[in-house]
């Protein structure tokens, strides 16, 4: 029977010790998997490099609209409302599926999501649908794996739970690494005179790993040491995965600690552009009807063609005007029901590429802008938060170098998730020899007594 005797560190160091027992499998994978998805998209293309690459040809690229006009020939049973506004260098232009059409989820679902097509000559490479078993999806079977355990929403719970305990964890293993209270005795009042260490030079050893001491020290070094060197960032994902998988619990804390507002809060607001001051561009670009996505589209300034160029630039008039500068275009989608082009994009101020990113919406008829909406601007603090959260998990954050740099960082976060449990699970088994080993010497002295 164990006994606590109302001790609050011995309560938090037996909670700390099988909480963790009972995720360290589950951490061990996600910090695995966690590593990998920090270059998800490249490693995506090692794995699926037969569709993703195109041999490099003398001749131009085609422009999108080509290409686009290419796919919904090949595929007139789909719709293919979002694509690309820039080709990659040898790489295969792909174009997603449209899971619905306006509010409605298409059913039956198409047999594959995606299309990739060669930007050189129009050719059709090869669909692929995520959902197989096969070598060009270990990415995605990763992710999901990261993500639900394979297990749809039964393993998003379990994720969601574990993520709910590991947060709490990681306030109680940071409260263990407090130097020990001294107890007041006849000894140390004799010596009270000596003046008593502060408290963080007592604390200071629990940061540092020393490296010439036996195996079990150094695990125990690395466990701890590990855990405050990178506890904010540990922080961050634990409660991001809070917030990915178990929005019951996520969503009331985080309206009561930082004010997150749903979706029709002020953060949800787009901000009206001023009409009068959109540019409409003169359509120099031939019409016809396989040029636009409409088919009643015959009268519209912007179409197909030349949508991508107008549009951006009215992002880029939108940012200027606001003190801003466009980093990256996101992508383009064309909005059947409104007749309007909306289009993503990230400025300086946006911290991410998906919820924090900003967008712009043209009327294709007039060329008017209808809304515009700057990631950074319109979320409040709570939402910014949750923004900041979300991006910081998924590694949205960044372009080019410091992109790059984030990326390795991630990574080298999830392998230490995995070290912390691995060190974890080490420390308790070592413990648990050393209590057998005590029990059966006591078990030994009575059995010795009860003889004589």
């Amino acid at each position: 029977m164990i006994s606590f005797s109302i001790h609050p560190r011995r309560i938090c160091l037996w909670i700390h010790r099988y909480t963790g027992l009972v995720m360290a499998a589950f951490l061990i994978m996600a910090g695995i998997t966690g590593a990998l998805l920090a270059f998800h998209d490249e490693l995506d293309d090692v794995f699926n490099q037969r569709l993703a690459y195109v041999k490099p040809a003398q001749t131009p690229v085609l422009s999108i609209a080509t290409l686009h006009d290419k796919v919904i020939s090949s595929y007139p049973e789909y719709s293919f409302s979002a694509f690309a506004v820039t080709v990659e260098p040898n790489r295969a232009v792909v174009f997603v599926v449209d899971k619905y059409k306006g509010d409605v989820k298409v059913a039956p679902e198409p047999p594959f999501q995606e299309v990739y097509i060669n930007p050189f000559t129009a050719e059709i490479m090869g669909t692929r649908d995520k959902n197989e078993w096969a070598w060009r999806n270990t990415m995605y079977k990763v992710f999901w794996l990261h993500r639900d355990l394979l297990l749809g929403d039964i393993g998003k719970l379990i994720l969601g739970i574990v993520a709910l305990v590991w947060t709490l964890n990681c306030f109680i293993g940071f409260y263990l690494t407090f130097p020990r209270a001294v107890k007041n005795s006849s000894t140390s009042n004799k010596i009270s005179t000596k003046k008593r260490a502060s408290f963080f030079k007592r604390w200071l050893p629990a940061w540092k790993i020393r490296t010439k001491t036996n195996i079990f020290k150094l695990n125990y070094d690395v466990h701890q040491a590990f855990g405050l060197w990178l506890w904010i960032m540990l922080f961050v994902i634990a409660w991001s995965s809070v917030g990915f998988n178990l929005q019951q619990v996520y969503k009331p804390v985080m309206q009561v600690v930082v004010g997150l507002e749903g979706k029709d809060g002020k953060g949800g607001k787009s901000k009206k552009a001023d009409k009068t001051s959109a540019q409409i561009l003169p359509n120099t670009m031939p019409v016809s009807v396989s040029s636009k996505i409409g088919a009643d589209a015959i009268n519209d300034v912007i179409n197909k063609a030349n949508s991508i160029e107008y549009v951006s630039k009215q992002a880029t008039i939108a940012a200027q005007k606001n003190g801003l500068s466009v980093q990256q275009l996101l992508g383009i989608r064309w909005v059947e029901e409104d007749k309007q082009w909306q289009m993503r994009f990230k400025t300086n101020k946006d911290i991410g590429k998906k919820g924090g990113a900003s967008s712009i919406t043209v009327n294709a008829k007039t060329g008017s802008v209808e809304r515009v909406n700057f990631g950074y601007q319109n979320a409040s603090f709570g939402n910014k938060t949750d923004q900041w959260l979300s991006t910081l998990h998924m590694g949205h954050i960044g372009h080019g170098i410091g992109h790059l740099a984030y990326q390795i960082f991630l990574a080298l976060i999830g392998l230490a998730v995995a070290v912390l449990s691995g060190t974890g699970v080490y420390l308790w088994w070592k413990g648990r020899q050393q209590r057998l080993k005590m029990s059966r010497d006591i078990k030994k002295s009575i059995i010795k007594i009860t003889d004589v």
